[in-house]
């Protein structure tokens, strides 16, 4: 933002030229040479800082009036004078050259005024930083260093201003008012499918609100976090009014409907051939409904999901899935387990604060396991209610560059909820993303989570224990080598975006069963590279691990969908 400063400070520059019979214009003529230089009217200023400036001008050398100038107006760079002029006067045989200044007043005090109380005054006169006592340094008004200063106060108290008068009245006391930008209008433009109102639901800024700097990170990062549009740019209109102005919020909307099919290889279902139909925005109401079917040497699975993020003008959202599938997994080498499927979930979302969100969550799910190392079939009936209690402020739902995901979640089945066996469900996940650069480039990113089932049977379904190992756990490992009914678990990636679509990765793994507690010399460790290819379906995951078991190093390629975390 540009900023212009309203002065009352002039600085005049005044050679004396009466007539050709003047020191000047004779030394002009004839190429006088200076033999003095001197300075007067200073009281407060050192007479040697002033002659410090004065480079141009030299004694032993002819008068030049360009020279002057130029050391006129390095002694009004100075900022201490209201008032420059040259004075020549023959001297032994030449031109004695004398700068006359005129102070600025000295300070007594420093006010400043603010049509705002987000702001502490003190604040600016801190930056501001004049001294008390001495003479007034106008420098301080020169344009770079106003906008460091209102740069200095955007990015501490998150509000834009703008100087508007400056004075020095008979008191010595000099005073600044500066005045804060309104938004008086808002218009979205870009949209060609995507419903206006979807838009503005992000939008926290109001027609009449003072303009924040956080304010506007908060609309890039929910409209980014949408998945409905590729770019977002924010600008702003000028009006009659300098201090007030309208916000345009441009977007690019993104391909939101769309008819995939293809072959893809997983470490868990081995190749796999997939047919989906996904649209993100539905009809532009910001609705998602996606279908799959998918079909493999492993796995046989039909999937289909509804989300409404807001029901009618609430902010409530609501999710539906169902899921049919038959798969078999080899979790130890020697004990597959398959899996014959019937699944519904439903999930209804509320707002409690901006970034935190309770969701209420309810599971029917019928399951025929059959294990093969121990030859049991087992028909498992889950019915459980649940909550998931999550925090987000992360400001890219693809590749965040700051703020975090915690997500804290209870799960409770049983059969007195139709089910034939019980359990309970804590879980713990924390994400943090770091930004090294300001592009938001180059990005660290942690994660922990740590999780356990408690149930009075014998036993749980397999496909609800924990696992270590694999794409989403510790890489290096082959998906489920380790499970139980508790995990502790630490990822650490260093991410670079090269392009709007590829993201490099370096990743470092953790992780234990923790049955029976967490022991040092039984934690599993994996790293390798990583890259991740932004696609229409989401990010393309693909890793290989590298990892030490019984004194033997072992490597996995993992390709998976979506970022780690």
């Amino acid at each position: 933002m540009k900023t212009k400063i309203v002065s009352v400070f002039s600085f005049f520059l005044i050679i004396l030229l009466i007539s050709s019979l003047t020191p000047l214009a004779f030394a002009n003529d004839v190429g006088t040479i200076v033999t003095s230089i001197a300075v007067s009217g200073n009281k407060e200023v050192p007479t040697r800082d002033i002659l410090a400036v004065i480079n141009a001008t030299k004694v032993g050398e002819p008068l030049d009036e360009q020279k002057l100038m130029q050391d006129m107006q390095a002694i009004t760079d100075m900022g201490y004078f209201s008032y420059v002029e040259v004075e020549p006067n023959f001297y032994l045989g030449g031109i004695r050259v004398t700068f006359k200044v005129q102070e600025n007043q000295i300070v007594s005090g420093v006010h400043v005024d603010l049509d705002t109380d987000q702001i502490p005054k003190e604040a600016i006169i801190d930056k501001m930083n004049i001294p008390i006592g001495k003479v007034f340094d106008a420098s301080i008004l020169s344009t770079e260093r106003m906008q460091e200063i209102l740069d200095q106060v955007t990015e501490e108290y998150g509000v834009f201003l703008q100087p508007m008068e400056v004075s020095i009245g008979a008191d010595n006391v000099f005073r600044i008012s500066f005045r804060t930008n309104k938004i008086v209008g808002i218009e979205v433009t870009g949209l060609n499918k995507t419903k206006e109102h979807v838009v503005r639901r992000y939008v926290t800024i109001k027609e009449g609100d003072v303009l924040k700097s956080s304010e506007l990170e908060k609309i890039y990062g929910k409209l980014y976090n949408t998945g409905y549009f590729d770019s977002v740019m924010i600008s702003f209109e000028p009006t009659e009014n300098v201090f007030e102005q309208i916000m345009v919020i441009d977007v690019t909307e993104r391909k939101s409907g769309q008819v995939l099919g293809g072959l893809g290889y997983s470490s868990l279902d081995g190749i796999v051939g997939y047919l989906q139909y996904q649209e993100d925005n539905l009809l532009g109401y910001g609705q998602q409904i996606s279908t799959r079917v998918e079909l493999g040497r492993n796995k046989k699975m039909f999937g289909l999901s509804f989300y409404e993020p807001y029901l009618g003008s609430s902010a409530t959202s609501l999710g539906l899935e169902a899921t049919l599938s038959k798969s078999k997994v080899d979790v130890t080498g020697d004990n597959v387990v398959e899996n014959n499927r019937k699944g519904i979930n439903l999930t209804i979302g509320r707002p409690l604060t901006e970034y935190l969100r309770l969701s209420l969550t309810g599971t029917i799910d019928n399951n025929l396991e059959t294990v093969s190392a121990t030859n049991v079939t087992t028909d498992w009936k889950t019915r459980s209610l649940g909550f998931i209690l999550s925090y987000d402020d992360a400001n890219h739902f693809l590749f965040p560059s700051k703020g975090q995901r915690i997500s804290l979640l209870g799960e409770f089945g049983g059969k007195a909820l139709g089910g034939n066996y019980s359990y309970q469900k804590y879980e713990l996940d924390v994400a943090k993303y770091l930004s090294i650069d300001k592009a938001g480039k180059h990005v660290l990113a942690a994660h922990i989570q740590g999780g356990v089932i408690k149930t009075p049977d014998a036993k749980l379904p397999e496909n609800m224990k924990y696992y270590v190992g694999g794409p989403d756990s510790v890489r290096g490992y082959r998906f489920g080598v380790f499970q139980g009914n508790s995990r502790v678990l630490g990822n650490l990636e260093y991410r670079y975006l090269i392009s709007d679509s590829i993201q490099l990765v370096a990743f470092a793994d953790v992780g234990q069963i923790a049955d029976s507690g967490v022991a040092l010399e039984d934690l599993k460790f994996g790293f390798g590279p990583g890259i991740r290819i932004n696609t229409p379906i989401g990010p393309i995951r693909l890793d290989y691990g590298f990892a030490r078991e019984e004194g033997k190093w072992q490597s996995q390629f993992h390709f998976s969908l979506g970022q780690a975390f």
